[in-house]
């Protein structure tokens, strides 16, 4: 099967890549290198430095005629607030209709588009957790807004254009390879770049907070199933637990054998609200399931950031529940995390 991925130079494109390429696909890759690093493009893949609203996708697509295209492309670039709404809308929703159009014109068989998780459905109240992806949708920033938009897109090329496809919804994704700091995605890399240099982190947000995590490799694990499974449907790829921010440290810290303590920031009008995201319906749809739990996926994470190999922690710490949630459906913990803009 040749896969194309849009995005593929970054976090989980590249890891997508090195998959799709041990499984035996034909891989070709196509990045800006903006947000993503050439180093991380499997040498096995074809590299093609592309915008995905450049004209030539198109020629580009006709010549590869790829079977499966993979949409990671997401914008992280740091502009004015008044200019980011409009920098968002030109990649997430110009450039995926560029990237539909490329395959509608090239026959491509089937369109996976990596959309938001967390952040896409607002405030929920705790007795809604965890939320299935018929939640009612309530993004409040640009990049997630363009999101769901881009979410009604693909649905509308499906139905115009026969294309087959499955929208992803993940989770806040961790288990970053060593790298440029200022790259790095998920804060469990922050806080092991600063332990490693004996700096204390900050902790920026909502002290009550609650977010699904979950490793790169069941992400991995996941698509590798949605080139045969999924059609048509949207899918929750999570961990189906919440995880603080505060457990991430601690447990990195524990690794590390550090005794430094982070700084704590928080709002005075920070607004706390929980999210875990079910993932019941892409389980069976995909025949898959997450198999890291949090404390191999924080201990692999960390072996991969400073390369060395540590003992696993001692117990994976039980989560809290929220209040008036009921702790035998799903585990939550605190979390004080600041959502930033990622790249894929």
């Amino acid at each position: 099967m040749k896969i194309a991925i849009t995005g593929g130079a970054g976090f989980i494109g590249s890891h997508l890549a090195q998959a799709y390429l041990d499984a035996g696909h034909d891989v070709f890759v196509i990045d800006t290198l903006v947000n993503g690093s050439r180093q991380a493009v499997d040498p096995r893949a074809r590299f093609y430095e592309m915008d995905v609203r450049d004209g030539k996708l198109q020629i580009l697509f006709q010549k590869e005629r790829p079977d499966v295209v993979s949409h990671h492309v997401a914008q992280r670039e740091y502009v004015l607030p008044g200019e980011r709404a409009l920098t968002d809308a030109d990649v997430h929703v110009r450039g995926l209709l560029n990237v539909l159009d490329s395959c509608v014109s090239a026959l491509v068989g089937k369109f996976i588009f990596a959309s938001g998780g967390n952040s896409l459905y607002g405030r929920v109240n705790p007795e809604q957790l965890p939320v299935t992806e018929e939640m009612l949708l309530s993004p409040r920033c640009p990049s997630d807004i363009s999101k769901v938009a881009g979410e009604w897109y693909v649905r509308y090329y499906a139905r115009q254009y026969g294309l087959t496809y499955t929208i992803l919804r993940y989770a806040d994704v961790y288990g970053e390879p060593r790298g440029e700091p200022t790259q790095y995605q998920h804060l469990l890399s922050y806080f092991v770049h600063m332990l490693s240099q004996g700096q204390r982190p900050i902790i920026r947000g909502a002290a009550k907070e609650v977010r699904d995590h979950i490793f790169i490799d069941d992400v991995v694990r996941a698509n590798l199933s949605v080139l045969e499974h999924g059609q048509g449907q949207t899918l929750h790829i999570s961990s189906g637990q919440g995880y603080s921010l505060e457990q991430f440290y601690r447990a990195a810290a524990c690794l590390l054998q550090s005794e430094i303590e982070p700084v704590y920031i928080s709002g005075a009008l920070a607004e706390i609200s929980s999210i875990v995201l079910d993932n019941t319906f892409a389980c069976r749809v995909l025949g898959w399931r997450p198999e890291v739990d949090f404390a191999e996926g924080v201990r692999l994470a960390v072996e991969r950031l400073c390369g060395r190999h540590f003992k696993n922690l001692h117990h994976d710490p039980a989560p809290r529940t929220i209040p008036a949630y009921p702790p035998e459906t799903v585990p939550t913990l605190i979390t004080t995390m600041s959502r930033q803009e990622v790249s894929w």
